[in-house]
């Protein structure tokens, strides 16, 4: 990777980092609007699934979401142990073909976090969930966005 592939890679990540430092959602509710900060969310999502099969195999308790949300909730909360797994893929750069394909899935996993935010748990957006976005496209697509800028600088240079 390029050197200015690899600053806008390292941006990205500590863009990503930085989200889950501030609030990354805001839960509706009759008593206040509550802030989520994004280690939360991160952390919710990834637990719920989790509590939700303990609770319904050994205390034999039924769900409490349907299963098609805690699917959706079960990838929300994978998706960024996946993005890790695809930044470990591009760093040691052994298998480019493999990196494409979690690039793809990465992508893919973002919608489900739309869904159960904005549609199950009714929150809204804030900042530290779009530079979560922003961070992970910046690091997925660092090379793209160097090699653009450089066609650029080279264009802007030849006029």
């Amino acid at each position: 990777m390029m050197k200015t592939g690899r600053t806008v890679f390292w941006f990205g990540l500590f863009i990503y980092a930085a989200s889950f430092c501030l609030v990354a959602l805001v839960l509706l509710s009759p008593a206040g609007n509550r802030p989520l900060f994004g280690f939360a969310c991160a952390f919710m999502a990834f637990s719920i699934p989790i509590t939700e099969t303990k609770l319904a195999l050994i205390n034999n308790v039924p769900f409490t979401f349907p299963p098609w949300v805690l699917l959706c909730i079960l990838i929300s909360g994978w998706t960024n142990l996946v993005f890790l797994a695809t930044i470990v893929l591009d760093l040691l750069q052994l298998h480019p073909r493999a990196f494409t394909v979690m690039r793809a899935v990465v992508l893919s996993m973002i919608p489900f976090n739309w869904i159960i935010a904005f549609f199950i748990f009714h929150t809204y957006p804030r900042e530290g969930h779009v530079l979560w976005i922003i961070g992970m496209l910046l690091v997925l697509f660092s090379e793209n966005i160097a090699t653009s800028f450089g066609s650029q600088r080279h264009f802007v240079s030849a006029s």
